[in-house]
C-alpha cells in the first residue's frame, strides 16, 4: 500500500495504526510533503517499512517498492514453513506434545512430569517417541521444528526455571561460561547451544543474560553484550520494526515472528522471539544472502522477461511432478488463446503437437530427462486455437531434481515462433533444388574464388566437372584447382583469370580438366568481379559449363566434312575428268607435234638452222609443264587431308581456285576479281575455301552456259561486321526462284540433270565450320550472288 500522510478524511497515520491493530500483514509505504523526522520514526513504529519524503525519486519509489515485495514474499515463505512444521507436528500424540512443548520452555525432565504429573521416566520414554516421530536426530532439531510451528511453551510452576541472574563470578570462568545466565536448566542450555540458529535471551529489563555461541558471532563482533541492554547495544534498531514487535511480544506473552533490517549491523535476520521464564526468548538467523538472492533472482526474472518480450519469445514452466506447466501470455498469444484459455496440463500441450513431429519431440525430451543431453532443443509444430499450424522452437533444462531419487521434478525454457524462418528456409531449399535440376539437365555448375585466400569453391556438379571425387573438400587452394586443369591449360586459364580481376572484365575460356582415372572434359568457365562497398575486388562468382559432348561433336563434324570434302572433290574429278582429257590432250598433243618438228629439223642437211629447234623444244617444255600442273592439282584436291585453320589471304585461295576452274572450262571468260585490302587475311583452312570457291564459280558459270551468256563471273572481298569478311560470288544466269531457294541448300536436292546435291549443303557445312554463314541473294542487274562470311585474321 502507498499511503500519503495527508488526505481527505483520515491521514495516514490512522489508517495506518487501525492496519497494526487489525492485525493487517500488508506492507506499507508512507509519503508526505511534510513530514519531519517524528513523524517519519512514529510511521515506523505502527509498522511502515519506509518513509519517502516528497518529491521523491523514482528509483528510490521502486526500491521501497521492492522491498516491501521481499517482505510479503517472506512472510509467505515462513507460513509455508510454518504449515510444513505444523503439518510434522501433528504426527505426535497429544502427551508428546506437551513435552514438546516443555522443552521449547527450557524445562527439565522432571519439570516436565511435575507439571503432567508423571515421572521423569515417562517424560524420557515419551521424549524419544517424539523425535522419533518427527524424524529428527537431535533435540534442537526437535525445538526448531517446534519454533518453525509457533508451538506455544509449556507453562511452568513457579521455581522451575526462575529468572536468570548473572553470577558474580560469571566472568571470572572463561569467555564462553560469560555469555551464560545463572541457574539455566542444563537442557535448555543444550538446545540453544546445540541449534544452528543463533539465540540469546533476555531478561524483563531487556539486558542480554546468555548469547550462543552462534549469537556471539554473529551480532557480538568483539563486543561483550552480557548485561547489556539491547537498545543500548543497538541504538539505531530503536523504534524499527524489531522493537515494536518485542516489545509487543513481552507485553501480551504471545510468540512473534519477523524478518527485518538491523541498521547498526547492516543485515537482514529472521527473527522468532517467545516468552519464557527466564525473560524472552530469541532465535535469529542472517537471511541477507537469501534477501540477495531473491533480489538477484526477481531482477534476472525481469530481465528475462523484458528480453523475452523484446525478441518475441514465450516461457514456460513444467512442474513434472504435477505433470502442470505454465505458459506466459506471449506464448498463449501466439497459439490463439488468452491468458487461462488453454488448460496449464502438459497433456494438453502433447495433443497440440502435429502428429509428424511428435515422436521426434518425445526422443529428444526423454533424452533430457535421462540426463543424456544438457539441453532441450526441439524445433515442432504447434495448432492453433483456429485449426492452423505454427513452427515452435523450445529450448530449456531441468532446474530442479528430487534431492533422494535425483529424478528431474521441474523444467523451464522458452518458446520461440520460427514459423517465417522455416517458410524461408523451405523456399530457399525449393530453389536450390531448381537450381541443382537446372544444372543437372544444363551441365553447369557454380563456382566461387575467394580473392584473398585464392581458395575456390566448387558446387557438387562443378566438382564433377573437375574429376573430383564425391568426398572431395568443397574449398581447393591455387594449387589443388591447378592439379584438376589440363596441364597444357593451366597458365592459359591463370592468365586468363587475371587478367577478369585486373581490368574488371568478364572472365571467359575454354579449358580441358583431367580427372585421376586419366579421363578429360572441356569446360566453359564464365565469371564476374563482385566488389566490396569501397569498390575492391573480394571475390569471383561463376558458372562451369560441360562442353565435352559439344567438343566431340564438333570433331566429329570435322571428320565428316573433312570425308565429305573428299567425297566432293572425288565427285568433282569425275565430272573433271572428261574435260582434263582434253586439257591434258591438247598440251600432249602439242608436244607430240614438236618432238616431230624437231626429228624433221634434225633430219636437214648439215649447216641447217637451229634455231627452229630451240623454239620447238621450248614449247613442249612449256606444254608438258601445264600437264604436269593440272595433274597435281587434282592429286591435291583428291588427297584426304584434316581441314586447319590458319591465316591465310582470300586473293590467294581465289586464284588458286580460278587456275583449277579454268583447266576444268578452257577458254571460258576469268572473273572479275576486285579485293579490299582490309578483308584479304582471313582464319580458315585454304583447300576447303577453294573448294568452296570452286563449288560456287563452277554453278555460276553453268547457270550462265545454259542461257548462253558469256559474261565473266564477279567475285568481290570486302569487310563484314563482327570482325569478318564478305565473300560474294556473282553470276548473270536465270537467277533462283523463291520455290527453289526454300530448298537450296537441302542434301541432294538438285536442278541439274547430272548433279548430286551435295555441293551447296558441303559449302554451307564448311562455312559455318569456319565460324561464318552462307546464302544466296540476288545479283544487279541479273542473276543471282552466293555470300558467305569468314573470321578475319589478327594483322
Amino acid at each position: 500500500m502507498l499511503l500519503d500522510l495527508r488526505m481527505g478524511g483520515r491521514d495516514g497515520l490512522d489508517v495506518l495504526d487501525q492496519l497494526s491493530r487489525s492485525g493487517s500483514s500488508l506492507p506499507v509505504i508512507m509519503l508526505s510533503g511534510h513530514g519531519d523526522l517524528p513523524t517519519a520514526v512514529q510511521a515506523m513504529k505502527l509498522g511502515a517499512i519506509d518513509f519517502l519524503e516528497k518529491p521523491y525519486h523514482e528509483r528510490a519509489l521502486v526500491a521501497a517498492i521492492e522491498r516491501a515485495l521481499d517482505r510479503a514474499a517472506e512472510s509467505r515463505n515462513r507460513e509455508q514453513v510454518k504449515q510444513a512444521a505444523a503439518a510434522r507436528l501433528e504426527r505426535l500424540s497429544p502427551r508428546e506434545r506437551q513435552i514438546l512443548q516443555g522443552l521449547l520452555a527450557g524445562m527439565t525432565n522432571k519439570a516436565i512430569g511435575r507439571r503432567l504429573d508423571v515421572s521423569p521416566r515417562t517424560v524420557e520414554m515419551h521424549r524419544a517417541n517424539l523425535m522419533d516421530d518427527l524424524g529428527v536426530g537431535s533435540l534442537s532439531e526437535a525445538v526448531r521444528l517446534a519454533i518453525d510451528a509457533e508451538l506455544t511453551p509449556l507453562g511452568g510452576e513457579a521455581g522451575d526455571a526462575p529468572p536468570a541472574q548473572v553470577a558474580p563470578a560469571a566472568k571470572a570462568q572463561g569467555p564462553r561460561a560469560a555469555h551464560r545466565p545463572a541457574q539455566l536448566p542444563p537442557s535448555l542450555i543444550d538446545v540453544l547451544e546445540g541449534t544452528t540458529d543463533c539465540a540469546f535471551i533476555l531478561d524483563p529489563q531487556w539486558r542480554f543474560t546468555y548469547l550462543n555461541p552462534n549469537a556471539v558471532r554473529t551480532i557480538g563482533r568483539g563486543r561483550d553484550l552480557m548485561g547489556m541492554v539491547i537498545w543500548d547495544a543497538f541504538p539505531l534498531a530503536t523504534g524499527t520494526k524489531a522493537f515494536e514487535l518485542l516489545r509487543r511480544a513481552a507485553a501480551d506473552d504471545q510468540p512473534v515472528r519477523f524478518d527485518f533490517y538491523e541498521p547498526d549491523l547492516g543485515t537482514w535476520f529472521d527473527v522468532n522471539a517467545r516468552p519464557v521464564a527466564a525473560g524472552l526468548q530469541v532465535f535469529f538467523r542472517d537471511i541477507t544472502p537469501e534477501r540477495r538472492a531473491s533480489a538477484s533472482a526477481r531482477m534476472s526474472e525481469e530481465t528475462l522477461r523484458l528480453v523475452l518480450e523484446a525478441a518475441g519469445d514465450g516461457a514456460w514452466d513444467w512442474n513434472i511432478a504435477s505433470d502442470e506447466i505454465a505458459m506466459s501470455a506471449r506464448f498463449l498469444d501466439r497459439l490463439g488463446y488468452q491468458p487461462g484459455g488453454l488448460p496449464e496440463h502438459f497433456d494438453t500441450v502433447r495433443q497440440l503437437i502435429h502428429p509428424d513431429d511428435l515422436s521426434n519431440f518425445s526422443a529428444r525430451l526423454n533424452e533430457h530427462l535421462k540426463g543424456e543431453s544438457e539441453v532441450f532443443a526441439c524445433e515442432y509444430r504447434l495448432r492453433r486455437s483456429d485449426g492452423g499450424w505454427i513452427w515452435n522452437f523450445d529450448r530449456g533444462r531441468v532446474v530442479a531434481r528430487d534431492p533422494t531419487s535425483g529424478r528431474p521434478t521441474r523444467m523451464v525454457g522458452s518458446a520461440c515462433d520460427v514459423t517465417d524462418r522455416r517458410k524461408d528456409q523451405e523456399r530457399a531449399q525449393e530453389a536450390y533444388e531448381r537450381l541443382v535440376l537446372a544444372q543437372k539437365n544444363a551441365g553447369a555448375g557454380i563456382w566461387d574464388l575467394d580473392l584473398a585466400s585464392r581458395t575456390v569453391r566448387l558446387c557438387r556438379r562443378s566438382a564433377e566437372m573437375h574429376g573430383l571425387p564425391a568426398d572431395a573438400p568443397d574449398e581447393l587452394g591455387p594449387e589443388e584447382w591447378a592439379k584438376c586443369l589440363h596441364p597444357d591449360d593451366v597458365s592459359r586459364t591463370r592468365e586468363e583469370l587475371a587478367r577478369a580481376i585486373e581490368h574488371g572484365d568478364i572472365y571467359r575460356i575454354e579449358y580441358r580438366t583431367l580427372a585421376a582415372d586419366g579421363r578429360c572434359r572441356w569446360v566453359h568457365g564464365l565469371g564476374k568481379v563482385v566488389l566490396d562497398p569501397q569498390g575492391t575486388p573480394v571475390r569471383f562468382l561463376g558458372l562451369n559449363i560441360d562442353i565435352t559432348e559439344r567438343k566431340e561433336d564438333a570433331l566429329m563434324l570435322k571428320r565428316v566434312q573433312s570425308e565429305l570434302v573428299h567425297l566432293s572433290r572425288l565427285s568433282a574429278m569425275g565430272a573433271m575428268a572428261s574435260t582434263l582429257a582434253h586439257e591434258l590432250n591438247q598440251p600432249l598433243t602439242a608436244i607430240v607435234n614438236f618432238v616431230r618438228g624437231v626429228r624433221r629439223l634434225l633430219a636437214r642437211p648439215a649447216g641447217s638452222s637451229a634455231e627452229g629447234i630451240d623454239e620447238a623444244l621450248l614449247a613442249a617444255e612449256r606444254s608438258a609443264g601445264y600437264a604436269s600442273d593440272i595433274v597435281r592439282r587434282m592429286r591435291e584436291h583428291a588427297s584426304l587431308s584434316q581441314a586447319e585453320k590458319r591465316p591465310i589471304r582470300l586473293s590467294e585461295a581465289i586464284v588458286e581456285a580460278v587456275e583449277v576452274a579454268g583447266a576444268c572450262a578452257p577458254g571460258g571468260a576469268r572473273p572479275l576479281v576486285a579485293i579490299d585490302p582490309s578483308a584479304d587475311r582471313v582464319l580458315a583452312d585454304p583447300t576447303q575455301i577453294e573448294q568452296v570457291l570452286l563449288n560456287l564459280m563452277r554453278n555460276g558459270r553453268e547457270a550462265m552456259d545454259e542461257v548462253g551468256v558469256a559474261d565473266p563471273l564477279s567475285i568481290t572481298v570486302a569487310p563484314a561486321a563482327d570482325g569478318q569478311s564478305l565473300v560474294r560470288v556473282g553470276d548473270s544466269g536465270p537467277g533462283i526462284s523463291p520455290e527453289r531457294r526454300a530448298r537450296l541448300f537441302a542434301s541432294f536436292v538438285t536442278s541439274k540433270a547430272h548433279g548430286s546435291g551435295i555441293g551447296l549443303p558441303l559449302c554451307r557445312t564448311i562455312v559455318e565450320a569456319h565460324g561464318g554463314r552462307l546464302w544466296v541473294e540476288d545479283n544487279q542487274p541479273c542473276g543471282a550472288a552466293f555470300c558467305f562470311t569468314l573470321p578475319r585474321a589478327a594483322a
